[in-house]
């Protein structure tokens, strides 16, 4: 069984459709969303719809929540985005948000936005301090996170043992592979689709491999130009679309 599993889309109909075709051309047969759909870009509307239509499971991640709860970030500039996201959404679109969770398992597998450690208080996994907290709050061997907006792997060695980072370095193909022991447990962040932010501009998702046992993260170009020309749309300024260009943090984040 190979699974796709994608994150922080954020609105990026033109990322998101090529992470689908490529996903499609690895053979993918299950689709899995980590959150944060919408945010920051053009299109949220064709991004909503296509997850609701065709994805295994979605949880929700903290974009979604401030669309739900106004004010959730206390920044203007962010309740306003989530203002102008509400009116570019449709009502199936709303009420399928209104569905999402922020943690759920699928297969035995752990999906969470931000982490399995009080989920809804959305801290980030970036650290092997913040990896060890993590894998003490759930009990299996694969969890996938995402919130960061970069790709990497954490390992423990044994449950309670060494917590190790490993960092993606990605081929000329735009792939890197991991084999997953049976004895170490893992922590998997797939990278950004639709805002990467390790100064890297192309799309990130990740390829489980069950029968295998391999996960493999991949990078794809997108038409990066016309994604970043509907930021406009959002009420955000310029600097987020330069940073997409860039694949870096947009300045006020």
């Amino acid at each position: 069984m190979r699974v796709a599993v994608l994150s922080d889309i954020h609105a990026n109909a033109e990322a998101l459709e090529a992470v689908l075709a490529d996903a499609r051309a690895h053979a993918a047969e299950h689709y899995l969303c980590l959150g944060d759909i919408i945010g920051f870009n053009g299109d949220p509307e064709a991004c909503v719809s296509a997850v609701a239509a065709s994805f295994d499971a979605v949880v929700r991640g903290n974009h979604e929540q401030a669309l739900l709860q106004r004010g959730l970030f206390g920044v203007p500039l962010f309740t306003a985005m989530m203002d102008r996201t509400t009116a570019m959404l449709s009502a199936e679109s709303l009420a399928f948000i209104r569905t999402t969770v922020p943690q759920l398992q699928w297969q035995g597998i752990e999906l969470v936005h931000a982490s399995p450690h009080r989920p809804e208080q959305w801290g980030r996994i970036n650290s092997v301090p913040t990896a060890r907290t993590a894998f003490a709050a759930f009990a299996g061997q694969l969890c996938f996170f995402g919130h960061t907006h970069r790709a990497g792997v954490f390992k423990e060695q044994t449950p309670g043992g060494t917590v190790s980072m490993l960092p993606a370095v990605y081929r000329p193909d735009g792939s890197c592979e991991f084999a997953l022991e049976a004895d170490c447990r893992y922590l998997v962040n797939p990278g950004s689709v639709g805002q990467p932010r390790d100064f890297d501009w192309r799309a990130a998702y990740a390829i489980l491999d069950t029968a295998t046992q391999t996960l493999i993260l991949r990078r794809v170009e997108y038409d990066v130009a016309a994604a970043a020309a509907k930021i406009s749309r959002t009420g955000l300024p310029a600097s987020f679309a330069a940073a997409l260009h860039k694949g870096t943090t947009p300045a006020g984040l």
